[in-house]
């Protein structure tokens, strides 16, 4: 079954939207796939969330409503024909807006949500105080399903530095209230506090952050002292720096229904002062400070002993980090496992104990794309796995109709066909990509720290999203023993790798990039059963960035290249140094032009010349370079077999196929050191030479001109270390181990 999530409207900076992309990553940890939809979606968001209208359901799907005021989608929910819950976070008392325009919807949400009791078979409610407010509406399944926040995402290491050198003034005070300019939020008490405080401290300043209208009557109505600050919108990475400058964070709002921005300033060890409205004190739980009368004058006392009493500050964060571990996604996913149980619904993912199942095993390896014609490290690795382990297996590919890794564009027949004995089984993309647009997303992202929904929405944007393709594996999870997800990277492992955890095995293929700092690949690396890495430098690099991530086994690849032909393929007269690859920015080859022209100019009469060959559109043409295009798999052991060396130019590799089947041909190789993983190749077999810049170049070619012989024999004795038969019997014991645990 499914488990779609309903919303009115989504952004990705409210607290509603962040709740909903939170409980979809644990309902994937769970085993359910399902998307987000909502009424309206922020612009460019549409990857992430789907718009209401595209809801389409089963009768065994689930769909939660994240209730909101007085929105239509209330009716919609009751006409779905399926299975409904609803997810209530709040509704504030009309009393705070008595004569606003926002009176009436707010008496009319709560007619809503007791509308709604006799419609949906689940309802949580976000805090104990929401749940019973949903009892008192007349809900009878309900179950309490706490909000969370992941600490890790607020450690110092998250800080924006440049703004948090912007709020640093030594010996003065910052105040901190996280918190919509909303009257219920009680804004004018915290300029009386803020008024009460710069009596004592002169330099006292007050920083507001969140939405706010500067047109409202409220918002014109508020003071503005000099010394008190408005920011509408923080990104996370400012708001984790105002967490850790201030001295305390205050609330004063009169109603609460969980408050978020308490858990998150606890999470970034600052103190905490606040009013106990609503579910304020069972959010804090006993920690921090939660008072009942507004007596300004002696917060201001309290305020700046918070600051200066260092035990009392200490005690404070210590009791808070305690609220703060309890408060954990692991136990919010237990309570939702739990409330979804009570309808009949049960976790998934957890491992069926069942007889040992004889004959041989069924594998499913997922891959984004796959074929003989699609160049590609990961999708070459996947395809020669997949041939070879079906002679000892019954292998399934679980893959796109996808060709170009650019666009995702819908290029192969949906549906069921043969690769030699391995089934391949083919699953619409779910929408193409923009390359310009994704790009400068890309540059965005990875410029600074950000929470789930952003990243998660990043992975979204890179694809192939494949709905189809996540929901056979919920479906068909009990049909195979065991699950491949080859690279770590893309949105199928992302999304589908949780569904069948307890079965998954990852080739991650991952190395030194931006996206591998994004918490959201946590996941990916910690849940599967085993890490099939290819090198050691990649299983260390793992481990350097997720230490919890699940064990590394170190596989690598088979090498075992055709033979030349009876009269070999020949890309240029004379002697010639050889790329094989996607000619694309990211492999290094502009720069590599830049090396090879400094050769060029150091030996005019005797430089060889630079051969690049693959797939591609990059404009890396001039004197000494040859680009022949994409070449076939023949012609490419014929080229290297007669290659003075061959050139690895790209610091990112998690293996260098390249440079093994160079080995494997005994042709040195040129690589870039900058690439942890050549390096290390290059280090052990000591079969070629590394460079950083164009003098490293120039003298490792000619290196590797004047060694050629030893050179040879040394890449051969290193390649004999990569073998097939050895590669797959390690797959074949690892599918084993999940065979006889499942």
């Amino acid at each position: 079954m499914r488990i779609h999530q309903l919303l009115p409207v989504f952004s990705p900076h409210d607290a509603m939207s962040q709740a909903a992309i939170n409980f979809q990553w644990l309902l994937r940890r769970l085993g359910f796939p399902g998307q987000v939809h909502a009424a309206e979606v922020a612009p460019g968001y549409s990857s992430l969330v789907a718009p209401a209208s595209r809801l389409k359901v089963a009768p065994e799907d689930l769909v939660l409503y994240h209730h909101g005021i007085a929105s239509e989608l209330t009716s919609a929910l009751l006409h779905l024909p399926c299975r409904r819950g609803v997810v209530f976070h709040n509704i504030t008392p009309a009393r705070f807006y008595a004569g606003t325009s926002l009176e009436e919807p707010l008496n009319a949400g709560r007619a809503q949500l007791a509308a709604l009791a006799e419609g949906v078979e689940l309802s949580i409610g976000v805090s104990h105080f929401n749940a019973s407010e949903l009892r008192v509406a007349g809900h009878a399944n309900v179950h309490t399903v706490p909000l969370f926040v992941e600490p890790e995402r607020f450690d110092s290491d998250s800080v924006d530095e440049v703004y948090a050198r912007e709020l640093s003034r030594p010996g003065s005070l910052l105040m901190l209230a996280v918190s919509r300019v909303v009257p219920h939020k009680r804004i004018e008490d915290l300029l009386a506090l803020h008024a009460e405080v710069l009596r004592l401290n002169p330099e006292a300043r007050l920083l507001v952050v969140g939405p706010y209208s500067r047109g409202s009557d409220y918002f014109r109505k508020l003071p503005k002292p000099p010394q008190v600050t408005f920011a509408s919108e923080l990104s996370h990475g400012e708001l984790v720096a105002a967490y850790r400058s201030a001295d305390v964070l205050v609330s004063m709002s009169e109603h609460e229904g969980f408050g978020v921005p308490l858990l998150e300033a606890m999470a970034c060890e600052l103190p905490v002062l606040a009013f106990g409205a609503a579910a304020v004190p069972e959010t804090l739980d006993g920690r921090g400070i939660v008072f009942d009368e507004k007596s300004f004058a002696a917060l201001a006392e309290l305020v700046m002993r918070l600051r200066d009493d260092r035990k009392l500050r200490e005690q404070i964060i210590e009791g808070q980090n305690e609220r703060v571990a309890a408060l954990s996604p692991a136990a919010t996913e237990a309570a939702l496992s739990s409330a979804l149980e009570s309808i009949g619904v049960p976790q998934v993912v957890a491992p069926v104990r069942r007889r040992h199942r004889v004959g041989k095993p069924r594998v499913a390896i997922v891959v984004q794309r796959y074929g003989a014609d699609i160049t590609g490290g990961a999708e070459a690795h996947a395809r020669a796995v997949a041939q070879r382990l079906a002679k000892d297996a019954e292998v399934t590919v679980l893959t796109t109709t996808a060709t170009d890794h650019l666009t995702w564009a819908d290029a192969l027949p949906e549906g069921e066909s043969e690769d030699g004995a391995v089934k391949v089984r083919r699953f619409r993309c779910g929408g193409e990509r923009r390359m310009p647009v994704f790009n400068a997303l890309s540059d965005e992202r990875f410029q600074a720290h950000h929470g789930r929904v952003l990243e998660e929405h990043w992975v979204m944007e890179q694809g192939p999203r494949a709905p189809e393709l996540l929901e056979h594996l919920a479906r068909e999870r009990a049909g195979y023993d065991a699950f491949v997800f080859f690279t770590y990277l893309y949105a199928p492992t992302v999304l589908g790798l949780p569904l069948v955890a307890d079965k998954a095995l990852l080739v991650p293929t991952a190395h030194d990039e931006p996206p591998l700092q994004f918490e959201c690949y946590a996941d990916v690396f910690e849940m599967p059963r085993a890490l099939l890495c290819n090198t050691a430098e990649e299983a260390e690099l793992i481990q350097q960035r997720f230490p919890h991530a699940a064990r590394a086994r170190r596989v690598g690849v088979g090498v075992e290249p055709l033979e030349p032909s009876a009269a070999p393929w020949r890309p240029v007269p004379g002697p010639y140094l050889l790329y094989v690859g996607r000619l694309e920015a990211g492999k290094g080859l502009k720069e590599l032009v830049k090396h090879h022209r400094a050769l060029a100019r150091e030996l005019p009469a005797s430089a060889p010349t630079l051969v690049l060959a693959g797939a591609g559109d990059l404009d890396v043409g001039g004197e000494h370079v040859h680009v022949a295009g994409r070449i076939t798999e023949q012609q490419k052991y014929d080229a290297l077999s007669q290659a003075t060396a061959v050139v690895v130019p790209s610091r990112y590799e998690s293996l260098s196929l390249l440079a093994l089947e160079a080995f494997a041909a005994g042709v040195p190789v040129v690589g870039n050191a900058e690439s942890d993983v050549v390096a290390g190749h290059l280090k052990r077999s000591k079969a070629g030479f590394a460079y950083s810049d164009s003098a490293g170049y120039v003298d490792a070619v000619k290196r590797a001109q004047a060694e050629r012989p030893e050179l040879t024999q040394k890449a051969l004795a290193y390649a004999k270390k990569f073998r097939w038969a050895k590669v797959i019997d390690a797959w074949l014991e690892e599918i084993d181990r999940i065979r006889k645990s499942s």
